[in-house]
């Protein structure tokens, strides 16, 4: 019973290390792909994962998504221009703050020059040029870094903000590593201990079996050392009896003198 139990627990324990290589690897792919152009949108095969920051494209509308939502655009291409309609990415600083973010916005007219106006579906006015300025925005094909088709999956983006904060990163990846580390440490130990018992038991069979070929030597050197003894008792025998002949002789004579 306690081996089972200890075997579905390293299958537990196998497979939540799989899953958290398996995040890792996909938030370091996130984090390292190639861009496009530089620009700092995310390349994996093709594929933009973007996470959603505001509600400013909630709606009614097949393809509206929500504030923490994963989005699964496609990485643009050079010379691609765009319709109305269409949902495009781009970099805007949306606090004012003097650094872009990743705007996911709808187009809502294309412009003479090419540019384009965009708004968020659930925003009363088109994107401006910045915030203290009712100055429009013109968003050129050159600056688009995605395109939205329709493809997003619910909530991972909070998720996967998470991830990539370093209070995610440590607590749901860093920590598990460790942990895993340590196991894995703590396994090879218990195994090593394991195999050196093992060739432990072995070399005592074998010190058992090498006994037994020497109780055999032992007692074979036994019966030669009785062997030898018996001899010498019976030749210091002999000598006993020869002496006692001597002196029954040496009696003899004393008395015929007498």
């Amino acid at each position: 019973m306690n081996k089972t139990v200890k075997k579905v627990f390293n299958i537990i324990i196998d497979v939540l290390i799989i899953m958290v290589l398996i995040i890792s690897a996909f938030v370091l792919i996130i984090s390292l792909s190639t861009t496009n152009g530089g620009k700092g949108v995310p390349n994996v095969f093709g594929k933009a994962p973007i996470s959603v920051l505001s509600d400013s494209m909630k709606g009614d509308k097949d393809d509206c998504f929500n504030k923490g939502d994963l989005l699964i655009c496609d990485v643009a291409k050079d010379g691609e221009t765009y319709k109305t309609g269409d949902i495009i990415t781009f970099r805007a600083d949306l606090n004012g703050d003097g650094e872009e973010e990743l705007l996911t916005h709808r187009i809502y007219q294309v412009n003479q020059d090419g540019s384009y106006y965009t708004k968020g579906d659930a925003n009363a006015i088109y994107d401006q040029a910045d915030t203290a300025s009712p100055k429009l925005r013109s968003v050129y094909p050159s600056d688009v870094l995605a395109v939205y088709h329709g493809t997003k999956i619910g909530g991972l983006g909070n998720v996967l903000n998470f991830l990539r904060s370093s209070q995610g990163f440590f607590f749901c990846i860093l920590l598990p590593m460790i942990i895993f580390f340590i196991y894995q440490a703590i396994r090879v130990i218990m195994n090593v201990i394991a195999y050196n018992k093992e060739k432990a038991m072995v070399a005592a069979q074998e010190a058992i079996q090498n006994s037994e070929l020497t109780e055999e030597q032992k007692a074979r050197a036994i019966a030669e050392y009785l062997e030898k003894e018996k001899a010498k008792a019976a030749e210091a025998a002999d000598a006993a009896d020869e002496t006692d002949g001597e002196s029954e002789g040496d009696e003899a004579s004393d008395e015929d003198e007498v």
